[in-house]
């Protein structure tokens, strides 16, 4: 996934000399180059956009009374294909109430089903206001814009560099409304979930829609019975993975690949930011950045080794024969013609939502789960991550939008939710009435919650967006030895140091 960093005079006004943030598209994170498939569940819109979008600043600086039904969808051109209906435009919305915007990045017609009967279902429940749902194509980039303009809706969930936000000022804090809340329970709440939602002791975000466990090394069945391997001895340390990794990929005499046993890199090993932790510093053990401090950490001999692990099982059938399989199939687990649903890839590191994933796109195939390896061997490594809940700085009537994010943390939020995707919030207290029956695989992720013995969370890094970049290409550098693994984590501190003098000149 390609970041993409904007500089508008306008966003410059509000942040002062910075990089604004990064368009991500494929939001679970920003860690890899671009596929034919992303996955909306850690984040990311899919390949498929919806159809209607805001274009910047679409929120009134007052509440509206609502219209009295939804915009009808365009009529396709004489001959043309029918266009497909929208979800968020069939929400209704009761005549003659306040009206406030939810902007949100997701896509895809599930997500924005579920979405849409999200707020449906806050509409007919609520007689005070109602919401009006958007989803907002290139969001991190609109949002600011509509924030350096006046223009912001009233909440935003999801897609978007959140820590770029709280640093930035770009939302507002939450801490006086969490306090009053009779609906939030910050007891109730991952406490790692709720730490990448502030910065300097002020709180930003409430975790909200999706934002649960993010870490599992998931393993197509057949490729373990090729490689004569019981699902009680799944490999959990890079040396076995390595192994199995080396022994079940398969190149045909043409060069191409025809199996490939693992991609270190696909769905959350190449995804970071956006609400998405990084592993491979978690992986080696040691934390990328200092909040307190402002310092980076990667020219050290753990960062060394995770670029050279990555660069050891890319040499297994090489980085141009890999680059070309992903091209032609795509990463993630929700298209059916991606690698891992295809059954051409043996195992990746993917977050909760994959066995929900798997179910539609890959039903023919049987999917195991097992702890992320790390490089101390025997560690049982998980992550929170995702998403928030957002009052964006001079959006109108942030009352009603706390209100909204209040719903959006209530059973009956996630219920739909939940019913409607396979993604899960972040409460404890409804993880434990969690159907875990339904999608086979998901009993793992609710059970690591428990048994992990090191739970990492989300990093507030102030220039997150272009740190990722940075990371990506230099990966790929080192991926096709053009790049040493040392020269690499001393360009990935150098690029960083420097962008954060850059954006911070007077300190963060």
């Amino acid at each position: 996934m390609t970041s993409l960093m904007i500089r508008r005079r306008e966003v410059l006004k509000l942040f002062g000399s910075a990089t604004a943030a990064s368009l991500l598209m494929a939001a679970c994170g920003g860690g890899q180059a671009p596929t034919a498939t992303t996955a909306p569940s850690g984040g990311q819109p899919s390949a498929t956009q919806a159809p209607q979008q805001a274009a910047g600043g679409a929120a009134p600086a007052q509440p509206t009374a609502a219209p009295t039904s939804a915009p009808a969808n365009a009529a396709a051109p004489a001959g043309g294909p029918t266009p497909t209906p929208n979800p968020l435009a069939s929400v209704p919305i009761k005549p003659g109430k306040p009206v406030i915007e939810w902007w949100f990045g997701w896509g895809g017609m599930t997500a924005l089903h579920a979405l849409g009967d999200v707020a449906k279902s806050f509409n007919e429940s609520h007689d005070d206001f109602q919401v009006k749902p958007l989803q907002v194509s290139s969001i991190t980039q609109k949002l600011l814009a509509a924030i350096a303009g006046g223009t912001a809706p009233a909440v935003e969930t999801g897609n978007i560099n959140f820590a770029e936000f709280w640093v930035k000022g770009a939302a507002q804090p939450l801490d006086d409304y969490i306090k009053s809340s009779k609906t939030i329970n910050i007891d109730d709440f991952f406490e790692a979930n709720l730490k990448a939602g502030q910065w300097k002791g002020k709180t930003y975000g409430v975790p909200a829609v999706e934002c649960f466990l993010r870490w599992a090394l998931c393993f197509n069945q057949a490729f373990l019975d090729k490689a004569g391997i019981k699902a009680s001895e799944l490999p959990s340390d890079f040396d076995t993975l390595y192994k199995f990794a080396k022994d079940t990929s398969v190149v045909e005499s043409s060069g191409a690949i025809k199996m490939l046993g693992f991609d270190p890199l696909d769905a959350m090993g190449g995804s970071f930011g956006d609400g998405d932790p990084f592993y491979w510093p978690a992986a080696y053990n040691f934390k990328y950045f200092d909040e307190g401090k402002n310092q980076y950490n990667f020219n050290n001999d753990q960062m060394v080794e995770a670029f050279a692990m990555i660069q050891k099982f890319y040499d297994i059938v090489g980085a141009d024969k890999i680059a070309g399989f992903i091209k032609s199939y795509g990463t993630w687990t929700e298209s059916p013609t991606a690698m891992f649903p295809a059954g051409v890839e043996g195992a990746n590191i993917n977050g909760y939502w994959a066995p929900g994933e798997l179910a539609k796109s890959s039903p023919n195939n049987k999917f195991v789960y097992g702890w992320v390896p790390t490089a101390q061997k025997g560690t049982r490594l998980q992550s929170t991550g995702g998403h928030y809940g957002m009052l964006p700085k001079g959006g109108p009537n942030p009352d009603l939008g706390f209100k909204f994010i209040e719903f959006l943390t209530t059973d009956q939020a996630l219920d739909v939710i939940f019913n409607g995707t396979g993604w899960l919030g972040a409460r404890k207290s409804y993880l434990k009435k969690v159907d875990v029956s339904k999608y086979p695989g998901l009993d793992f992720f609710i059970k690591s919650a428990d048994e992990a013995s090191v739970m990492w969370q989300v990093i507030v890094d102030p220039v997150q967006a272009f740190v990722s970049d940075q990371w990506s290409k230099i990966q790929e550098s080192v991926n096709f030895h053009k790049t040493t693994p040392k020269e690499a984590a001393d360009q990935l501190q150098k690029a960083a140091e420097t962008e954060m003098k850059n954006q911070f000149p007077n300190g963060v």
